[in-house]
């Protein structure tokens, strides 16, 4: 028996029996009979993984996205989905684009929720992507805060010229930043005649998720771009109210 992975593995079964509690580590780690640093360090990788989710820095831990992908289980952020399915789903039928809804999970940007259009050719999504590649996770990271920027980027850096070929220094990159942030909505073209979409979903005025398109190029001609756009600021706005209500 590999004792590392036996003790990851009793962490994940007592975060498993409370999946939407946080648990501190010194509560963990007496449970599972671990000292405190070593049970830190198991944490840190199963994090890192997006097996366990820690909601921010000395705080406490609960099972992440990675979980539910390997059973195929849409519990994973339950009340997000629930709140935007339905207008992504109209919002796809007015279009007949595939419509997603990403988070920012560590340093990907996870698919949380997707509804694909009918036509032959379509882009398909990764359910993990580089936040700096993804519209929809350039769009999270736009709204930020300037704290939670700064510890995003001394944790995992600037993008690579692949991933966002415009930013080569910090600064450039809180520029950009801050004019998608003014502007609400990110647009994004790639060498494979992508297009990107994305806008911001809120709760409480903090952000939580994007809601994104994606599309071939040759479907975004002027007409098609105005009515795309317009429908897609149209169902943020109602997923964004919805949301907002359910918390009043």
């Amino acid at each position: 028996m590999i004792q590392v992975i036996n003790r990851a593995l009793n962490i994940l079964e007592i975060l498993a029996q409370e999946p939407d509690k946080e648990f501190g580590l010194s509560e963990i780690a007496t449970t599972v009979e671990l000292n405190a640093g070593t049970c830190a360090n198991i944490l840190k990788t199963l994090v890192y993984r997006n097996y366990v989710e820690q909601s921010g820095t000395k705080k406490g831990y609960k099972l992440g996205y990675m979980v539910y992908q390997l059973t195929r289980d849409n519990s994973y952020n339950t009340e997000l989905i629930n709140a935007s399915k339905v207008a992504m789903d109209n919002l796809r039928d007015s279009i007949n684009e595939t419509v997603i809804l990403s988070v920012i999970k560590g340093n990907k940007r996870i698919l949380l929720n997707e509804s694909q259009c009918t036509h032959e050719i379509q882009v398909r999504t990764t359910n993990e992507s580089s936040v700096y590649r993804a519209t929809t996770g350039r769009m999270i990271l736009a709204h930020y805060s300037p704290k939670e920027l700064n510890d995003f980027i001394d944790k995992i850096g600037l993008p690579t010229e692949e991933e966002w070929p415009e930013v080569k220094t910090k600064s450039e990159l809180i520029q950009l930043l801050n004019d998608i942030r003014t502007k609400n909505i990110e647009l994004s073209w790639n060498k494979n005649h992508v297009v990107g979409l994305a806008t911001p979903i809120l709760k409480k005025g903090k952000v939580i998720a994007s809601l994104g398109i994606y599309l071939p190029d040759i479907r975004f001609g002027k007409s098609e771009k105005n009515n795309i756009i317009k429908q897609l600021k149209k169902t943020t706005d109602l997923i964004n109210e919805k949301i907002n209500a359910t918390t009043k």
